[in-house]
């Protein structure tokens, strides 16, 4: 099992940016995003996706991501994201659930847009 927990190295006693975990009982990838990505996250959160990614089978799996977090996105941040999203895409997953919390309705309206301009029609945003 593929367990990756990264975004660490320079955010002293700040909470990670995310973690990805494959969880393969239950043929889920579980992501957690928090706050707004650095630079270095990015990098580090696109090489650990792809190695998470790698050695499965995603069309079997749903992709999880828990996003209650998450900070409002700026305009160079929505552009990574749909990135993200397009990767989400090309890898096949059977869906992609979004979390976020009530107070989030921005947000919501941001992933909702960001989802349907890369093109991901399999997703949902769950409110939890």
């Amino acid at each position: 099992m593929v367990n990756i927990e990264e975004g660490q190295e320079d955010k002293h006693m700040t909470q990670q940016a995310y973690s990805i975990k494959v969880n393969q009982a239950t043929k889920t990838m579980e992501m957690m995003v928090s706050g707004t990505f650095t630079p270095q996250d990015y990098e580090n959160f696109v090489k650990d996706y792809i190695a998470s990614t790698t050695s499965m089978n995603a069309a079997e799996y749903k992709l999880e991501v828990d996003c209650r977090q998450m900070a409002l996105l700026r305009q160079e941040e929505v552009e990574k994201l749909k990135a993200s999203f397009t990767r989400y895409k090309e890898s096949g997953f059977q869906q992609v659930i979004l979390i976020i919390t009530q107070a989030q309705l921005v947000n919501k309206m941001q992933l909702a847009r960001v989802a349907r301009e890369a093109g991901l029609g399999n997703v949902e945003i769950i409110v939890q």
